[in-house]
């Protein structure tokens, strides 16, 4: 391996270290300040979050099912759901390759790789597209340009234009890959049908409940620690977090995240110990709910990969027309 070829591979984490020692150096903190927010969380407080893992995944799970029925697979609702959480319990790990697992468990009802490729990534275009709008709308909160916000939010709806066309497809397919081009090609015109008519639109309505959803966390968090800010600077701090998490490329955007939603905070006049105690919280338990119900789901699903014979009614893979 090159030198240049280690860079590349030790650069997330070394970006990602250095954003953390600015935090610590440039910032300096009093660690119990910020101990004591998190670990006198008041019950009202974890209630709150508790209901925004439950708002949040209810909503993510729902949407699934609805591009599930939409390419004609019949899956028992609990079982759905409980396949669908399945996918979050390799979060950290494998981070989003993860849930892609959940293709294989729905193959017995009759999902074919094709429609299971298009539903996960209809599932991810529509998480990345909601939240960069949300992103898009702080950007003109904290810098007060709001015609940097139209741009980018234009950006936004021109990439899932792009990606849901024909024209994308057609690369995709010419790609020197094998039948992974194929495959890809197939997947990609799956989700062209799914993000289309009412079923997008229902597909919209429940990512936005989601992602709303998330960014209360923040905000609940912040309004019990004693500084509150309006709701839709915190939904849109969350977000903007979320896309720096991203940028770091580590599972889960563990750290970044929380850094770049502290430093967000801190700019509207948020305490910085409040604001990290926040960012952690806020983000973190129904992050970590997510994963640890995941988990569970996974240690069910390994048990009973299968179907009950009154659960399962295999037909033949719906194609995409």
């Amino acid at each position: 391996m090159s030198g240049f070829s280690r860079l590349l591979r030790w650069l997330p984490l070394v970006l990602l270290g250095g954003l953390i020692a600015y935090v610590v150096i440039a910032q300096p903190f009093d660690w119990h300040a910020v101990l004591h927010h998190i670990v006198t969380m008041s019950p009202l407080l974890w209630a709150q979050l508790l209901g925004v893992f439950v708002v949040c995944y209810a909503a993510r799970i729902w949407r699934w099912v609805v591009f599930t029925r939409a390419v004609g697979v019949e899956v028992p609702l609990w079982r759905n759901a409980v396949i669908y959480m399945s996918g979050f319990g390799m979060g950290l790990v494998l981070h989003k390759a993860g849930e892609a697992m959940r293709v294989l468990y729905l193959r017995p009802y009759g999902m074919s790789y094709a429609n299971g490729v298009g539903a996960f990534l209809a599932d991810r275009l529509l998480d990345i597209l909601i939240a960069g709008i949300l992103a898009c709308s702080g950007i003109a909160l904290f810098t007060g340009h709001s015609d940097w916000a139209v741009a980018a939010t234009a950006v936004c709806l021109v990439a899932m234009w792009v990606l849901r066309s024909s024209l994308a497809r057609e690369f995709v397919r010419r790609l020197p890959l094998g039948r992974l081009s194929a495959y890809a090609h197939e997947g990609m015109h799956a989700m062209s049908v799914l993000l289309s008519g009412t079923t997008l639109l229902r597909a919209v309505l429940l990512s936005v409940a989601t992602w709303c959803a998330q960014g209360s966390a923040l905000y609940f968090a912040l309004k019990a620690m004693g500084s509150p800010v309006d709701w839709t600077l915190a939904v849109s701090a969350y977000s903007i977090g979320l896309f720096a998490g991203a940028a770091a490329i580590v599972p889960g955007g563990l750290g970044a995240a929380e850094a770049a939603i502290m430093l967000l905070l801190v700019s509207k006049g948020v305490d910085k110990e409040v604001a990290l105690a926040a960012a952690v919280v806020g983000r973190g338990v129904p992050q970590w709910a997510g994963m640890l119900t995941g988990l569970l789901c996974m240690a069910f699903l390994g048990s009973a990969v299968e179907p009950s014979a009154s659960e399962a009614k295999p037909t033949e893979p719906v194609e995409p027309v």
